[in-house]
């Protein structure tokens, strides 16, 4: 048949380039971020607390560190000492499993457009988005479970006896970070400041950052001795344009474990392999990864009624930790008013 006609393309190719595939778009994880960036500097001999070789829910695991312990003050020597020891405590890490299985069909992957390998990227990427949906939410609660329930007492916001939050008024909205830093010293916190915020505050944040140091309002100097991050599984009000989680440095800590049998890569174990990745998001440390070799009938998925299939699970264990103190609570809430 004349031009070409027994070649003419039923359907045009095309493929849509990975960076423009925005449903595969990643959150910040602002909270599980700000847990696991001091996690060594809370946790004394990380790696190797880490590295334990049993299975958490077959055993428990401690942090131990010394209290405040107050005594009353004398106003003159003693001949006879009796002064009083000092106190301990410690506490037990509750860890949570998280899983999530996927699978990779051969037939499938070699009469498809999406290769094996893109597939197989694809699928992981999928896992890492839920798995890091769940402990994100997990991470958010640890921070609300721990919310300190004293007022500060200051002038510059409102205590919230209920939600157990400050809030800041929006005519003070320009010195929202620094009260902030006002409040917090006032309950002795003097150091760098880890805040986990609605993702409504960034528009506050970079507006203040891009104020040149020569403008007569240059808010910048709020900024100093934070550390900010995003997250959008903190629930926010519809009173207040925006919800942040107040910690001083070096109060949050997570510890993430995967089993040995993944560590060490088994290999070849019946028809399963297991073994270790690579966080594709840069955040844990490693996650593990279960592969189970199967030949079955594929064929209402796309593939064929004897199809070579693996079948995949990633995981990872996650224990949040806030360290308990004598007085108050560590995490601090605040809140910015619509009025």
């Amino acid at each position: 048949m004349a031009y070409y006609a027994n070649t003419v393309l039923l359907a045009a190719l095309s493929e849509l380039q990975e960076q423009a595939n925005k449903d595969l778009r990643a959150p910040q994880y602002g909270a599980t971020r700000a847990f696991n960036d001091r996690k060594r500097n809370v946790i004394l001999n990380y790696d190797q607390f880490q590295a334990l070789e049993t299975e958490p829910d077959l055993r428990t695991r401690r942090v131990d560190y010394l209290r405040r312990d107050t005594q009353s003050v004398g106003s003159s020597r003693s001949a006879s000492l009796t002064g009083a020891y000092g106190t301990s405590t410690s506490d037990t890490l509750t860890f949570v499993t998280y899983t999530r299985e996927f699978t990779l069909s051969d037939d499938n992957a070699r009469a498809n457009t999406q290769g094996a390998i893109k597939q197989l990227a694809y699928q992981i990427r999928n896992a890492r988005l839920d798995l890091g949906a769940s402990i994100e939410t997990a991470a958010v609660t640890k921070l609300e479970a721990y919310l300190n329930t004293v007022d500060v007492s200051s002038p510059f916001s409102t205590w919230d006896a209920v939600n157990y939050d400050n809030e800041i008024a929006y005519s003070d909205e320009d010195r929202y970070w620094n009260i902030i830093d006002s409040e917090m010293m006032q309950r002795d916190y003097n150091g760098m400041l880890q805040c986990v915020n609605y993702g409504t505050l960034n528009e506050l944040k970079s507006w203040q950052q891009a104020q040149g140091v020569a403008n007569s309002s240059n808010l910048q100097f709020q900024y100093g001795n934070k550390m900010m991050y995003t997250s959008n599984s903190i629930t926010n009000s519809s009173d207040h344009i925006g919800t942040s989680y107040v910690v001083e440095e070096d109060s949050l800590a997570l510890v993430d474990w995967i089993p040995p049998k993944n560590r060490n890569s088994l290999l070849n174990h019946n028809d399963f392999d297991f073994t270790q990745m690579p966080d594709p998001f840069g955040i844990f440390d490693r996650l593990a990864l279960a592969t189970q070799y199967k030949v079955q009938n594929s064929s209402s998925y796309g593939g064929n009624t004897q199809d070579a299939v693996w079948l995949y699970e990633m995981s990872i264990d996650v224990a949040f930790y806030i360290p308990t103190i004598t007085t108050q609570k560590l995490v601090n809430k605040y809140t910015l008013s619509k009025t």
